[in-house]
């Protein structure tokens, strides 16, 4: 099952949506990528050392243009689920990664 990790500090552009799903934001991830995403995981972190604060299964991603210097970010809704929580990060870890790239769970 395809997977991502997120730097999300202090639950950043993350909103409850209805009782059982949530949005995570704006994240540079081709659209290919979300696209392939959907039916996955998501799992969300303070930093790259710690473990997932939060996360879930995705149902859908949607394209957002933002004011950034790269403008076109992906939004993703998911339904939380309490296994994505305490999840190690994998995927691309240099200093700068905020995401970990799409990661297959084992």
């Amino acid at each position: 099952m395809p997977s991502i990790h997120f730097k999300c500090v202090d639950h950043l552009n993350l909103h409850r949506v209805s009782d059982d799903e949530y949005e995570s934001g704006n994240w540079v991830v081709t659209p290919a990528d979300a696209q392939r995403l959907i039916g996955g995981m998501l799992y969300l972190h303070n930093t790259k050392s710690e473990r997932s604060y939060f996360g879930g299964k995705i149902k859908s991603a949607r394209q957002v243009r933002t004011n950034d210097r790269i403008p076109d970010r992906i939004v993703f809704r998911f339904v939380p689920l309490s296994e994505a929580r305490g999840v190690r990060w994998r995927g691309i870890d240099h200093i700068n990664a905020h995401q970990s790239g799409v990661v297959e769970d084992e």
